[in-house]
């Protein structure tokens, strides 16, 4: 296994010795202290350029950090008529960089990453960080609007998944239990949030929420993921219904709003009748 040093000073070096290759920052999780370090982080580099030609059109240097078994490659318009690309890249050993690369002229917008940590800047063109921390990725409280919005989608969209268990259309359903998953997450960032004063990050897509909820809430969130089979989903929404009634009266409580009960109770009673059809 990679050390992750190890293979930052390899990156510096890299930057350092090609003359086109003017700055190297690093983002990702290396760079914030909160986030894990296993055996599958990576490094997030991004190369700021007099010239991208080289590295978007050629794949050799890749070649530079290992014996190469798959990649992607992504590039979306940026700043100043400019365009921003990624080369991520799995190596035979397990190891994953995602290089970036991007003009020298983009370096001025560096403080729009949330994080970041600068290792090689050979013209002073990028500016100094603007926070250290993660605390842009930290929670924003809802408006009440927005509370309400999450709670009456869930409720209504918890009729699709009934739907589709009576047409036996299991990729509609898995599909729509991902829907309400989306809803349950948010409220869950939102509990948690609440509980911290919204200083703090669950990471994208709730990866983080283990930290913050205890056993017994992050076995009743895991209970909400069914399989295909009928009862496994019929059990899963109705669980799903308990948590978003738990989560969503405790931010109701805290935030002061008000949770819509008469809703929950009309769409539980519609889902448990109907899905007995």
């Amino acid at each position: 296994m990679r050390k992750l040093d190890e293979e930052l000073m390899r990156l510096i070096r890299f930057a350092e010795a090609d003359d086109n290759i003017r700055a190297m920052v690093l983002q990702g999780s290396f760079v914030n202290d909160n986030a894990p370090k296993d055996i599958f982080s990576d490094l997030d580099p991004l190369f700021y350029c007099t010239d991208v030609t080289p590295f978007i059109t050629d794949d050799k240097w890749r070649s530079s950090f290992g014996d190469v078994i798959a990649r992607f490659d992504d590039e979306w318009p940026a700043k100043d008529g400019e365009k921003a690309y990624t080369r991520l890249t799995l190596y035979r050993d397990g190891f994953k960089i995602d290089f970036g690369f991007q003009s020298i002229k983009l370096a001025q917008y560096a403080n729009d990453m949330e994080l970041y940590k600068v290792y090689v800047d050979k013209d002073g063109i990028v500016p100094k960080p603007d926070v250290t921390d993660e605390r842009k990725f930290y929670l924003s409280p809802p408006t009440e609007r927005e509370y309400q919005d999450v709670l009456r989608d869930f409720f209504f969209d918890s009729s699709y998944v009934v739907k589709t268990i009576y047409r036996d259309e299991v990729t509609f359903n898995q599909y729509m239990i991902h829907i309400l998953h989306k809803k349950i997450l948010k409220l869950a960032e939102w509990y948690i949030g609440c509980q911290h004063d919204f200083q703090v990050n669950t990471g994208i897509h709730g990866r983080y929420l283990k930290r913050y909820l205890s056993a017994d809430e992050y076995d009743h969130l895991k209970q909400t993921y069914a399989g295909s089979d009928h009862d496994d989903v019929r059990s899963a929404l109705m669980t799903s219904f308990d948590l978003v009634r738990y989560f969503g009266m405790s931010v109701a409580s805290n935030l002061r709003f008000e949770y819509p009960d008469k809703l929950e109770q009309d769409m539980r009673a519609y889902c448990e009748e109907w899905m007995t059809k």
